[in-house]
């Protein structure tokens, strides 16, 4: 098993698509840095009519860890379930495609492990991929910005009815980095749904178009009056309720029914995925 882990691993590694995703992250930071820069007096002047804080007071806070959290939104929301989606298309349906696949499998081995070591590959891929996502955003924001010691965390009201948290440094890097660990496991939900599509369709653009598709359409579904019920348990929902863990005291109910839903998730689509392609004709 960890010896197919690590050949995963090094198909992941060597794919010209992976400085494409890097690039694309860095034009998401400038877009972010141009965006950070030219609406903050606005962003200000409307949080300083509904909170008892004065503009000069609220300037200090906009810090390098402060862009770093803004720039979180785009790069864990936007950019990284396209870069999951690409990745896992490419496991099965990409390797099929090429005929690889056929190959690989014509040795005396177990589809199941085949399987499951690419998707523990993909998990670890997008470990990393979030880690130094995480590292470069506060890295950019540091040698462009000052660093505050107090912190200003941006929150939603649609849950606690809360708008802001501060905090110390410390305290704000600690939950910075458990909010991308957070990332990094919802994201691996949408690696098993992407890996069960893969083994599905023959083409791996196909498996990734769906599970992007899917992805962005529960936006519209959890935004339409009549899904109240089913919001909660909708995979963009559970995916992003990182803002959880910067709450005080830490929500701790709430985060284990995301991390259960994220678990069914991945647990149902990977059951699926290894059914699939143990009774999947690759002749």
């Amino acid at each position: 098993m960890l010896r197919s882990l690590c050949h995963e691993l090094v198909k992941l590694r060597i794919q010209k698509k992976n400085y494409v995703m890097l690039g694309g992250h860095l034009l998401f930071l400038g877009l972010c840095y141009l965006a950070f820069r030219s609406a903050q007096g606005n962003f200000f002047r409307r949080f300083d009519k509904t909170m008892n804080f004065h503009v000069e007071d609220l300037t200090s806070y906009l810090d390098g860890l402060f862009f770093a959290r803004i720039a979180m939104v785009p790069t864990f929301i936007v950019l990284m379930p396209i870069v999951v989606a690409t990745l896992a298309g490419d496991c099965v349906a990409g390797e099929m495609q090429e005929g690889s696949l056929k190959l690989y499998v014509s040795r005396p081995r177990s589809r199941s492990r085949i399987i499951l070591s690419k998707f523990f590959a993909v998990y670890l891929a997008t470990l990393l991929y979030c880690l130094y996502f995480a590292v470069l955003n506060i890295a950019i924001g540091v040698l462009v910005l000052n660093i505050s010691p107090t912190q200003l965390v941006m929150l939603t009201d649609r849950v606690f009815g809360t708008d802001v948290v501060i905090m110390g440094v410390r305290g704000a890097l600690l939950r910075y980095f458990a909010a991308t660990v957070y990332f990094s496991f919802s994201l691996t939900a949408l690696g098993a749904i992407t890996l069960f599509f893969s083994t599905v369709f023959n083409r791996m653009s196909a498996a990734t178009v769906t599970v992007i598709s899917f992805y962005f359409v529960s936006y519209v579904i959890a935004a339409l009056p009549f899904s109240e019920s089913i919001r909660p348990y909708l995979l963009s929902e559970v995916m992003n309720n990182s803002f959880l863990l910067w709450l005080s005291p830490l929500p701790v109910n709430k985060l284990l029914v995301n991390l259960s839903t994220l678990s069914l998730y991945t647990v149902g689509f990977l059951l699926l995925a290894t059914l699939m392609f143990n009774y999947k004709d690759l002749k």
